[in-house]
């Protein structure tokens, strides 16, 4: 997004000076060069539109004390310590395993969390291989930023109040 908008200045700028140097009686070769100029700042802006627009649809996001997925308006939690198996294989399916681009968290006393990690822009493996990784070593976790849910708070709406107060 940041090369986008700059790209955009870029072209904003050297347009006004190409249209500048067109004025002056012996600007053209000035102004063909800040056209082209202009016309770079263009082309920067375009691909980096057509990157966002290439943008992964989910979201894969680790905190400290948890890892969340979100996949369009379906949010998935999972804490740390109640993250037991993860395996690229279909759940159930032993003595025949199969390897699939499906990623299955076991969690304990939940449902499995089940995503593909290609809707993130990941490789499968790499991504099971980072799970594994950050439930497995505390300090590396350490690293990653603190769950805000004060924020999370703040920004979803409470629907309880009306509930707790009768209206006569």
């Amino acid at each position: 997004m940041t090369l986008g908008v700059a790209g955009l200045a870029w072209a904003a700028v050297f347009a006004l000076l190409a249209a500048g140097a067109f004025d002056l009686p012996q600007g053209a070769v000035a102004g063909v060069a800040l056209a082209l100029g202009a016309a770079g700042g263009a082309v920067v802006a375009a691909r980096s539109a057509l990157q966002l627009l290439r943008w992964p649809p989910a979201r894969l996001c680790f905190f400290r004390d948890r890892l969340l997925v979100i996949e369009g308006r379906r949010e998935m939690r999972a804490v740390w310590t109640s993250i037991g198996a993860v395996t690229l294989s279909e759940p159930d399916s032993w003595p025949r395993v199969q390897v699939t681009d499906r990623l299955t968290i076991q969690l304990r006393n939940e449902d499995p969390v089940v995503l593909r990690p290609a809707a993130f822009g990941l490789e499968p493996g790499a991504c099971r291989d980072l799970i594994v990784r950050l439930r497995d070593e505390p300090k590396i976790r350490a690293r990653l930023p603190e769950f805000d849910s004060i924020r999370d708070v703040a920004i979803s709406p409470v629907v309880a109040g009306e509930l707790i107060e009768p209206r006569l």
